[in-house]
């Protein structure tokens, strides 16, 4: 796979009323994006313009990957302050144990379960915008 080419999104759960849909609920997602990223920034941005800052928490991983794949290096003692963790491949692996592919931002991760549910980012942008009237 080249650089400019992407892995195929594994999580792309979306927000609904149907069964397997993700539930609304303002506190219990967190947006992982890098600064790194440009694909992250599109998410980041329509959580913004969306004011959507109170609902959905936002968690920055280090903008140079180590080799373990995305660090919260970043933090305080090098670990996300909300989900607990050092790398972000470890929510990655929690929603599915046989993953084998890259951990990638944006990831929205819910809270509660601390899985992945959504790492689509050309779709993120969109959910975010259709769930925005169930948030308020």
């Amino acid at each position: 796979m080249s650089q400019n080419q992407h892995q195929k999104n594994r999580f792309t759960t979306p927000f609904g009323d149907h069964p397997g849909d993700l539930p609304v609920e303002p506190g219990r997602y967190r947006l992982i994006w890098s600064p790194h990223c440009p694909w992250a920034h599109r998410s980041v941005i329509v959580r913004k313009l969306l004011g959507l800052e109170d609902v959905i928490s936002l968690g920055s991983v280090n903008p140079i990957r180590s080799e373990q794949g995305w660090e919260f290096s970043l933090d305080e003692h090098g670990v996300d302050p909300v989900l607990g963790i050092r790398y972000l491949s470890a929510v990655y692996f929690n929603s599915d144990p046989e993953f084998t592919g890259k951990a990638t931002v944006p990831a929205l991760v819910d809270i509660e379960t601390k899985k992945v549910v959504n790492n689509d980012f050309s779709a993120l942008p969109t959910l975010l915008g259709n769930g925005l009237g169930s948030f308020s």
